[in-house]
């Protein structure tokens, strides 16, 4: 087995024979081969244990096993205890999940404070195989066909190549000790209970399932690696972001084959699951307005995309009042340099001379420059409403806010978001859109009034 082993290490380039290595060894026959092929290959490790304190003396006796074992053949030995049942039940987890969730927080945290390369676990081609199986009995895509990867990030698994039964007939040909975990026999957990009752049953059909299924896992991992090249391109053509909001164009989601199931998969990075994704991908061709809600995005079906923002918690003060008004500021508070908080944005007031203006200087309508002069206080930051209008720069006649909006194509969702800046009745500015023309600087313009958003 040592040559297979190492030949899937170099396949798989799984690392390079002078890296780091932790090794992750619960005692039971898996880990304990993983460990005496380590040892046989001479390579560079140690060994982490995990004391879940689930199965009283004998998780003891465990940690006490891979210790000794350690020991005997000189390798550097790392153990922690956990209480892992109380972490369950305040994280209202599975004690599955919960041992999951601390065992591999404090292996990172170990390869880290250590500076080992990566971690290795001793998961084998049976698990893989239950992996998908578990995975079918759920519900999943194409990427949980292809089973338990070899490599993610800095976990390794150079087990993967090998079976049960292989294992089994490796650890006895070297004679070699391991702990029995009384757990793996209980149909408690879903996963004992597809590799006790379910793998039996389907070996009666075909008695070679292992090699079978280790032929379909190699399908399948190619077709999810060819997929996830489709995935990136599809979300290339699709997709844009500004400002931490995403913009999904409608008309290119529907020139794609099996879009319904690219936009599932490309969705899923927002929290949106299987059910959601249908009925977005149902709504293309309806009416804009729909919305839907993720645990932290929410997506408007609108006109030409969907749009998807980032749903704001605990947004700064002040919030608008019941009129949608921000904050009021007087002529004596631009006395000096101000910058004043609302909502997720910041704005700076400055008053300037005309002189301090170079001539070249860049007028858009990200930023305010208004010909101070002409502005009557208070000035007032407050949210758009119906009836609202402006002189947009450049124009002689008035338009309506709302219907700015909608020649800017603004999403409806993302309309709640629009402010103006207003000198008493006038609005100067609907803020980072466009400035009003009435206050513009001219040929007789002294003094400015320089708003920027931050």
């Amino acid at each position: 087995m040592l040559h297979a082993f190492l030949t899937y290490i170099n396949e798989q380039k799984l690392f390079e024979p002078s890296e780091k290595v932790l090794l992750t060894v619960s005692g039971g026959k898996d880990s304990v081969a993983m460990l005496d092929l380590f040892c046989d290959a001479k390579l560079s490790f140690a060994v982490a244990h995990c004391n879940f304190q689930l199965r009283g003396k004998a998780s003891d006796d465990d940690q006490i096993f891979v210790e000794n074992l350690c020991k005997k053949n000189n390798v550097v030995f790392h153990t922690k205890t956990f209480d892992t049942k109380a972490y369950a039940k305040k994280n209202k987890i599975s004690i599955e999940m919960a041992a999951r969730s601390l065992r591999y927080e404090w292996f990172e945290s170990l390869r880290q404070e250590l500076n080992f390369d990566y971690i290795a676990t001793a998961h084998h081609l049976n698990d893989s195989i239950e992996t998908v199986l578990l995975n079918l009995t759920k519900g999943t895509g194409i990427s949980g066909l292809k089973g338990i990867s070899v490599k993610k990030g800095y976990i390794i698994r150079p087990m993967l190549f090998a079976s049960r039964k292989e294992i089994d007939a490796y650890v006895t040909e070297k004679n070699l000790s391991w702990q029995e975990d009384s757990s793996n026999a209980s149909n408690d957990y879903q996963r004992n209970l597809i590799r006790n009752q379910v793998v039996p049953l389907l070996k009666k059909i075909n008695p070679n399932i292992d090699e079978t299924f280790a032929r379909n896992l190699e399908r399948f991992q190619s077709l999810e690696a060819d997929f996830r090249k489709n995935l990136s391109h599809f979300k290339a053509t699709v997709m844009r972001e500004e400002n931490g909001v995403f913009f999904l164009k409608i008309a290119n989601i529907k020139y794609w084959q099996s879009a319904n199931y690219y936009l599932e998969e490309l969705l899923k990075e927002f929290g949106f699951n299987y059910f959601q994704s249908k009925e977005i991908f149902n709504s293309l061709d309806g009416l804009s307005g729909k919305v839907f809600h993720s645990e932290n995005f929410t997506l408007l079906k609108d006109r030409e995309e969907l749009v998807i923002t980032p749903q704001q918690r605990l947004p700064p003060q002040p919030l608008p009042d019941k009129e949608g008004l921000c904050l009021q500021i007087n002529g004596d508070l631009l006395n000096t340099e101000q910058t004043f908080e609302f909502l997720d944005k910041k704005l700076r007031f400055t008053v300037l001379n005309i002189e301090e203006i170079d001539s070249k200087f860049e007028r858009n309508n990200v930023n305010l420059f208004a010909d101070f002069d002409k502005i009557m206080f208070p000035i007032t930051l407050r949210t758009w409403q119906e009836g609202d209008w402006f002189i947009p720069i450049g124009m002689k006649g008035k338009k309506k806010i709302s219907d700015f909006l909608i020649d800017k194509k603004i999403p409806l969702n993302l309309k709640k978001n629009i402010f103006l800046l207003t000198s008493q009745d006038a609005i100067m500015w609907v803020v980072g859109q466009r400035v009003d023309d009435r206050f513009k600087l001219t040929d007789t313009t002294k003094k400015i009034l320089k708003v920027e958003i931050m």
